[in-house]
């Protein structure tokens, strides 16, 4: 009887888990396995019906061996002992993002996890008041234990760049299509921080997996971003897309004639449970996101938009749009048409073989305006609209009639004064 209590558990535990994740899988319950999870054992070590949040997000960010969580990853070797004091300009940050910018080569998913886990003392707080979302008010000390990690042997790449700007500080880039920001994982390159390592002999955070990467564009989104030459500069520019003082201008076109002239989309955004690789709005639990957009021209069966989102989120923009009803034309996620052709646009049957005037996302980041993190100035700089977006709008323009907004005023009428338009 017990061996078929044994022998149905772990059938039980597979359905949660691909074969061979871990070489016992009935111990991930009662055990605690990964450096990630609260150490030693006790009552609140019950056994699950599937593995807990911890252990799945530790595995899926390398923090544990992939098929056996008994053993650490080949990139941790031990743990060593930090500690720092906060600055007074750090005053007003969460915790995670603390350390997250103190620690470059460590993700933030990661140091919030150690911070969940006990890992990290503030001050004199008890530990169950230290939390990842704990604001900083300056001055306290912090000290908290991290897996070493290697280097991660990222090599650089002859990547052709179009770059914007370069002083001692900073470089401004125009990103192109099918480049990721940095690799996934090690051994993979191809990424913009490859090539920012042949480009560039100084750079922010050498020796990480994001050198000089202050923030990220999608893969197949293409325009303005800015990277880092020294650390201090780093931190500054971090600190202000922390505080939403960047601003940010995109360009996108979408599917079907969008009504209103502007507005604004307030809508939380959450990973969807279901599809990891994507994002969708949430019901109220999700992250408070925020984007305005602006028509600039009206096809049929297609819009031309401006975009300017007021937070962050990963695939804001994309997300936004398609819960409203116009997803991003060709986006491989969110629209049901991974790609536009120019037969779609003429209405007409497509020819065979006929080659997509658009083959990614038609999002570009068109506009960022910051301060210099030396002289203090404002600066703002524009990157042109990507070639196959070009395209892609020549195409609408010649062989698509444009549509009128529907609040514009016929020529010799005039508005009058109190009644709707």
């Amino acid at each position: 009887m017990k061996r078929r209590i044994k022998r149905l558990k772990r059938l039980v535990l597979l359905m949660f888990c691909r074969p061979g994740r871990w070489s016992k899988a009935p111990l991930f319950g009662t055990e605690k396995i990964c450096i990630l999870g609260p150490r030693g054992k006790g009552p609140h070590d019950s056994h699950s019906a599937g593995p807990p949040r911890w252990l799945r997000q530790a595995i899926d960010k390398g923090a544990c061996s992939y098929h056996n969580p008994r053993v650490l990853a080949p990139n941790f070797k031990h743990l060593t002992k930090f500690e720092l004091l906060v600055p007074p300009q750090s005053a007003g940050l969460r915790l995670d993002k603390f350390l997250a910018q103190q620690f470059s080569n460590y993700s933030r998913t990661l140091l919030a996890a150690l911070v969940k886990d006990g890992c990290v003392r503030v001050g004199q707080l008890k530990p169950n008041k230290v939390k990842p979302a704990l604001k900083l008010e300056g001055g306290e000390a912090i000290s908290l234990e991290l897996p070493a990690i290697e280097e991660l042997d990222l090599e650089p790449q002859e990547i052709p760049l179009h770059i914007l700007f370069e002083d001692d500080a900073i470089v401004v880039v125009n990103k192109q299509a099918a480049l990721a920001c940095h690799p996934p994982r090690a051994g993979q390159g191809g990424t913009l921080a490859n090539a920012l390592l042949f480009h560039f002999e100084a750079l922010s955070g050498k020796g990480s997996a994001r050198p000089g990467i202050v923030h990220r564009l999608d893969a197949d989104t293409t325009g303005v971003m800015v990277c880092a030459k020294d650390d201090s500069a780093h931190f500054k520019l971090a600190r202000q897309f922390e505080q939403r003082s960047v601003t940010k201008e995109y360009l996108t076109i979408v599917r079907g004639v969008v009504k209103a002239d502007r507005d604004v989309i307030d809508k939380p955004i959450e990973r969807d449970p279901n599809h990891r690789e994507m994002m969708r709005v949430g019901a109220g639990s999700g992250r408070n996101a925020v984007t305005e957009y602006e028509v600039l021209e009206r096809f049929a069966g297609f819009t031309f938009l401006r975009c300017r989102p007021r937070t962050g989120r990963t695939h804001q923009i994309r997300v936004h749009l398609n819960c409203v009803g116009h997803p991003v034309v060709s986006d491989r996620l969110y629209s049901r048409r991974p790609f536009l052709t120019l037969s779609e646009i003429q209405g007409r049957t497509p020819d065979a073989g006929e080659p997509p005037l658009i083959a990614r996302q038609a999002l570009h980041a068109a506009r960022l305006g910051f301060e210099h993190p030396v002289t203090g100035l404002r600066v703002q700089f524009e990157a042109p609209l990507a070639e196959d977006m070009e395209r892609c709008l020549a195409a609408l323009r010649g062989h698509n009639v444009e549509v009128p907004s529907p609040h514009a005023v016929p020529d010799g009428s005039e508005l009058v004064e109190g009644e709707d338009e």
